[in-house]
């Protein structure tokens, strides 16, 4: 139940007690007006339709580039360790390099400097690896390996990219601002159109507007960030992680 009320917020409450203050002034000092309200709503609700699917999309370009990046570390492994020329040391050595690139990885995407360093640097460590044992590794796995450490590297580069570079933050101030001007506009405008069917109503319409869209707003900014797991969308980054596969028992 809290996750569905977080989209409900302070700036919930900003909106809501502006609607009814001005809802209250235009009521009781009769200010009204006539407007054509359908030109100030789509000036809010394009924009914030936009960011919703600009979102939306990112989020489903990471899902597609972290699949790569399992899918990567899953075929680097099982690459790795069904070589019979590589001890079992060495092998235990870079599964568990794989493992620790995938939680420094994820550790970057946490934090919201998403500074990758270690990772990178983890990263280098991994192609050195393959490097020193040419000998034990022959060249069509290398290439191989290669290859699939490329496309981790890729995967990796792709997503702290589209992490770092969200929706245009101009754009998203823009719908925050119009918000809270929308209400100047439209309740004298409902005054009028409404006044023989009550405060009541006009009181309910105003304040519904004003919720329906701070709402939209909260649910972008809360998928602006897929992996602060604060949101009902954000990504579900353990079905993304490398883990060690665990021995199985024979019964």
């Amino acid at each position: 139940m809290q996750k569905y009320l977080s989209i409900i917020d302070h700036k919930t409450a900003y909106v809501m007690i502006l609607c009814f203050s001005i809802t209250f002034f235009c009521i009781t000092f009769g200010y009204t007006s006539k407007l054509n309200i359908t030109l100030f709503s789509l000036a809010v609700i394009f924009p914030l339709v936009f960011t919703i699917r600009e979102a939306f999309k990112r989020r489903d370009n990471v899902i597609q580039l972290l699949s790569i990046f399992k899918s990567s570390l899953n075929a680097t492994y099982y690459t790795l360790i069904t070589n019979p020329k590589m001890g079992d040391k060495s092998k235990a050595f870079i599964a568990q390099e794989l493992e620790d690139l995938s939680t420094l990885f994820f550790d970057s995407l946490y934090s919201s400097k998403h500074d990758a360093t270690k990772t990178r640097s983890k990263l280098t460590d991994i192609f050195e690896f393959v490097k020193t044992n040419r000998n034990t590794i022959p060249h069509g796995l290398t290439i191989k390996i290669i290859r699939l450490l490329k496309d981790v590297q890729e995967s990796m580069e792709n997503t702290i990219g589209i992490s770092m570079h969200g929706t245009p933050v101009s754009l998203r101030a823009y719908c925050l601002v119009f918000i809270y001007f929308f209400p100047f506009i439209f309740v004298p405008t409902l005054v009028t159109e409404l006044d023989h069917y009550g405060a009541y109503l006009v009181y309910m319409i105003a304040a519904t507007h004003g919720f329906i869209l701070i709402c939209l707003y909260n649910i972008q900014e809360r998928m602006e960030d897929p992996f602060d797991q604060s949101g009902l969308d954000d990504i579900k980054v353990g079905e993304f992680s490398f883990e060690l596969p665990k021995p199985s028992h024979p019964a």
